[in-house]
């Protein structure tokens, strides 16, 4: 072959591999960097009053339930930016982490392609999975029971 074309592959390859670097670079601090401090596009889950529906329970890590429940609505964000029903202040859990939401009265939770993925009963959701009264749902470091 003639040498320009060894010369041509060769940039070509160089320019792939510089796109390659920028966009995992980005994304590594897309992931780092600490939630936008914009305001909230969607309202807040509500603290549960009473027992009427569906809720989560943030768990500790030691089994104490920590008294923080949210009412579940039509659909519950979860992650670390302020415009998430559930904002948690967990390193290992993505901005948009999960997403909650409920169809015909039943309530899927739902991946965001997170980096640390979301658990539920010990397992790692690929797709959209429902939940039921005593599921364990982890996001990050973050261990959450579903209650009905």
């Amino acid at each position: 072959m003639p040498e320009i074309v060894y010369v041509t592959l060769r940039y070509v390859f160089l320019f792939l591999l510089y796109v390659f670097v920028v966009l995992v670079a980005r994304t590594v601090y897309r992931e780092l960097s600490p939630a936008p401090r914009a305001k909230a596009a969607r309202e807040p889950a509500r603290k549960v009053v009473g027992r009427r529906g569906a809720s989560l329970v943030i768990t500790e890590k030691r089994g104490r339930r920590r008294r923080v429940d949210w009412e579940m609505g039509k659909e519950v964000l979860i992650g670390r930016a302020s415009e998430c029903s559930v904002c948690l202040q967990d390193e290992f859990a993505s901005n948009l982490h999960a997403k909650i939401y409920q169809v015909e009265g039943r309530f899927y939770i739902e991946d965001l392609g997170s980096t640390n993925g979301t658990y539920v009963n010990g397992r790692r959701i690929n797709y959209p999975t429902e939940l039921r009264g005593g599921d364990n749902v982890k996001v990050g470091n973050t261990l959450m029971e579903f209650r009905r």
